[in-house]
């Protein structure tokens, strides 16, 4: 039986692995046709989401295949061969498996501003490291790059698409699998991602077309559009980690009366969750101590009525043991029964 399951569980990584490579292939072969400035082989890739979102949702072997052999196919395609860039296809792949750590850290569905928080942080780590393994293995073994120009032309290129377009698409792509729970929280987080994401690239879009007639050189001008890239993600990231901590002040305490309002539904009446709003002196605060006295007077009333019933109970169990003494005296069986004793006790007086 447990070969059977190992069987069925390879093969399913796998079809879900070539549907994610092809998916992911065929979109790089569009998306070559669309190189950056500066850059001869980075494109803009949104759907660097996919092998992310693989792995997220189907394990870390899924998306190491979906971003491996993804991008494999999708250079074989391009015309650039199927091991020119080696390095870039494990990269790619490590992109893919990065993210899938989340769940050994008990993150299946998204459902909280921590889990939303990781996820973020986790894809921003994973395109991180996947350019870090591709740049080492070029300086070792391939010296393709030069530095200083390659800073320009192949890493921040890379790093900058691939961790902007993942930290948007890939709760998308949650969210439209549903694996993504809408919960205050959720909505929350996104709704913060959302006007973070928009106000820190409209602000470097802006910067960059303000100084860009400033700029004596091409070269200058892909300098400052990639450091202005950059920045973004920086800001992105601090804004994502303090975003979490302003959205859990919020939507904490929420979370926390609705788990005590949960206990009370369930009759536990568990009020531990309430003790640290309860020391809020806002809307929230006030509603905390609302809800306590509420479920205070709630069990109280239902202690009372419990040993109301509980009485009444043992008044209609006396009553209804009278009624069938009662039946049980008037019968004919025991009526000589009865006669039958007394003639006994006579004979015995006799």
């Amino acid at each position: 039986m447990e070969p059977d399951i190992n069987k069925q569980h390879c093969r399913k990584i796998l079809i879900r692995s070539l549907v994610g490579c092809l998916v992911f292939g065929l979109s790089n072969v569009v998306s070559n046709k669309f190189l950056l400035p500066s850059a001869p082989f980075i494109a803009l890739r949104p759907q660097i989401a996919m092998p992310m979102f693989m792995g997220i949702v189907y394990g870390p072997w899924t998306g190491f295949i979906t971003g491996f052999a993804g991008n494999m196919l999708g250079d074989a395609l391009s015309g650039y061969g199927i091991a020119k860039f080696w390095n870039w296809h494990i990269a790619n792949g490590l992109m893919g498996t990065i993210p899938a750590l989340i769940r050994y850290a008990g993150i299946i569905k998204i459902r909280s501003v921590r889990d939303f928080g990781v996820v973020e942080l986790v894809v921003v780590l994973a395109s991180a490291a996947g350019v870090g393994f591709a740049v080492l293995t070029d300086a070792i073994w391939i010296h393709q790059m030069r530095f200083p120009e390659s800073l320009h032309s192949w890493i921040m290129p890379a790093f900058i698409t691939d961790a902007v377009n993942g930290f948007i698409l890939v709760p998308v792509l949650l969210l439209i699998w549903r694996r993504m729970v809408i919960t205050i929280e959720t909505r929350t987080m996104l709704m913060i991602t959302s006007l973070l994401v928009l106000a820190v690239l409209s602000t470097s879009i802006m910067i960059t077309w303000s100084v860009w007639d400033d700029l004596v050189s091409r070269e200058s001008m892909v300098r400052s559009f990639y450091f202005a890239g950059f920045v973004s993600i920086f800001v992105l990231v601090m804004g994502m980690v303090a975003s979490i901590f302003l959205a859990r002040r919020v939507t904490g305490p929420v979370v926390q009366i609705t788990q005590a309002a949960a206990s009370v539904e369930k009759g536990s009446y568990d009020l531990s969750n309430l003790d640290n709003v309860l020391k809020r002196s806002d809307e929230l605060g006030q509603l905390a101590r609302v809800l306590k006295e509420m479920a205070i007077e709630v069990h109280s009333r239902e202690q009372e009525l419990k040993k109301q019933v509980q009485e009444l109970r043992i008044e209609i169990d006396t009553v209804r043991q009278a009624e069938d003494v009662a039946e049980i005296v008037e019968t004919d069986y025991f009526q000589q029964l009865r006669k039958k004793v007394k003639d006994f006790r006579k004979r015995q007086e006799d």
